[in-house]
């Protein structure tokens, strides 16, 4: 793994490694449309302006997609990338170089 792909995987596991911005991801797997940061307030402790900050920095690293309609943003998780992604770092621990 070369040194911007090294990067890459550290901003990803630190944008997941916050308590609330995990828990939106945990939310979000279960979600079956795209939510608004209203409806994603009851599984973190903090208000909606707290969960967009959380969400844009979920999707400045690629784990959640938005689409913006009018002033609204709905977000769904980024299901297929960040599983792959993290199924290569588990791979990489696993089979070392194999």
């Amino acid at each position: 793994m070369n040194a911007e792909d090294t990067q890459k995987m550290a901003d990803l596991l630190k944008a997941l490694g916050e308590f609330n911005r995990l828990s939106l991801v945990y939310r979000l797997c279960d979600c079956q449309t795209p939510q608004n940061a209203m409806c994603l307030c009851d599984c973190c402790s903090v208000d909606a302006s707290v969960v967009s900050r959380h969400l844009k920095v979920l999707a400045e690293e690629g784990v959640v997609q938005f689409e913006k309609k009018g002033r609204e943003k709905t977000y769904s998780l980024n299901k297929s990338e960040i599983a792959q992604t993290l199924r290569n770092l588990a791979d990489k621990i696993e089979g070392g170089d194999e």
